[in-house]
C-alpha cells in the first residue's frame, strides 16, 4: 500500500512544485495504452490461453456490472432524476478503474497470479462493456471499431492466439521488460491527473456514485463470484476489481459527449481518493 501512496503522491507533489503538469500525463497514458498495457495483455493471454477460468472471470465481471447498472438506474429513477442524469449516474456507478488503479492494487495484494485475472476482468469484462453499453449510455451509439482496435484488446487476442507457439526469446524478454513498467507509470500518471474538485454543487450525485461504486458494487461481486467455479484468487480479484472507483475512460467518454462533465471529473478524482481507504477494507474482508 505504501508504494501506491508514495508513487502517486510523489507525482502530485512534483506537479504542485511545477516540475510536471497535468498535460505531461498524456504522454504517460499514451505509453501505457500503446506499449505497457498491451505487453501485459499479451503476456496474460499467452500464459492463460482460452480457458473456462477466463470465461467465468469475464462472466462475473459482466454480471456484476449489469446488476450495478440496473440497480443504480432504478434507484435514480425512483429518486426522480431526469433521464440524462439517470444515464450519467448509472454510467459512473458501474464502470470501475479496473486497469489504471485496479492493476496496481491487485498486484499489491494478490501478486502476479491475481494480476493475470485482473487483466481478464478488465479487458474481457469492463472494457468490452464500457466500449458497448458505456458508449451507448454516453452517446446513444455503439462503437464496434473502437473496441476491436483498442491496442490492449488486440494484444490480448494475439496472446491467446500465440498460446503454444514458439516465439523468439528476445521478443518475450522485451514483452516482460515493458510489463514491469506498467504499475509505476500508471500510478505516476494518476498522481499527475489527480485534482480535488473546487466545486461541490453536485454533492448528492457524487455521494450516489461513491456509494454504488465503492460499496454496493463489491457486495454484488461477492454474491456473483461466490457462485462461479473459479479459484479463490480469481474470486478475490473479482471483488477487488468491482470496488475500484469510477473508470477514467468512462469519465473521458462522458466529458466528450457532454454527459454531466463536472460529475464525471468529481467521480473519478474524489472516488480515487476515497478508494485508498475503502479498498483496504475490502481486502480485510477476504
Amino acid at each position: 500500500m505504501l508504494e501506491v501512496f508514495l508513487t502517486a503522491g510523489s507525482a502530485y507533489v512534483l506537479k504542485r512544485l511545477k516540475v510536471f503538469s497535468s498535460e505531461d500525463a498524456k504522454v504517460l497514458v499514451s505509453y501505457v495504452i500503446y506499449l505497457a498495457l498491451p505487453a501485459v495483455s499479451f503476456k496474460t493471454g499467452r500464459q492463460m490461453g482460452v480457458s473456462a477460468h477466463m470465461f467465468y472471470t469475464a462472466l462475473g465481471a459482466w454480471l456484476t456490472i449489469a446488476l450495478c447498472l440496473f440497480a443504480s438506474y432504478l434507484v435514480a429513477w425512483l429518486l426522480g432524476y431526469e433521464e440524462r442524469k439517470r444515464r450519467a449516474l448509472a454510467f459512473f456507478s458501474s464502470f470501475g478503474n479496473t486497469a489504471f488503479l485496479g492493476y496496481p492494487f491487485t498486484h499489491l495484494y494478490l501478486g502476479d497470479e491475481g494480476l493475470r485475472y485482473a487483466v481478464i476482468y478488465d479487458q474481457l469484462g469492463s472494457f468490452l462493456l464500457v466500449s458497448s453499453v458505456g458508449f451507448f449510455l454516453a452517446s446513444g451509439r455503439f462503437n464496434l471499431r473502437e473496441m476491436l482496435f483498442f491496442p490492449p484488446f488486440l494484444a490480448l487476442v494475439l496472446g491467446f492466439a500465440s498460446k503454444g507457439v514458439a516465439l523468439p526469446e528476445a521478443f518475450l524478454r522485451f514483452v516482460e521488460f515493458l510489463s514491469l513498467s506498467l504499475l509505476p507509470v500508471v500510478l505516476f500518471a494518476l498522481g499527475l491527473l489527480f485534482e480535488i474538485p473546487k466545486a461541490f454543487g453536485e454533492i448528492r450525485l457524487l455521494f450516489f456514485v461513491l456509494f454504488f461504486k465503492l460499496a454496493l458494487s463489491p457486495l454484488l461481486a461477492y454474491g456473483v463470484f461466490g457462485f462461479l467455479p473459479l479459484p479463490e484468487v480469481a474470486k478475490k480479484v473479482g471483488v477487488l476489481e468491482s470496488g475500484m472507483p469510477t473508470m477514467m475512460t468512462a469519465s473521458l467518454i462522458a466529458v466528450r459527449f457532454g454527459l454531466e462533465p463536472s460529475l464525471a471529473s468529481a467521480s473519478a478524482g474524489i472516488g480515487m481518493l476515497v478508494s485508498f481507504f475503502t479498498i483496504p477494507l475490502i481486502v480485510r474482508s477476504f
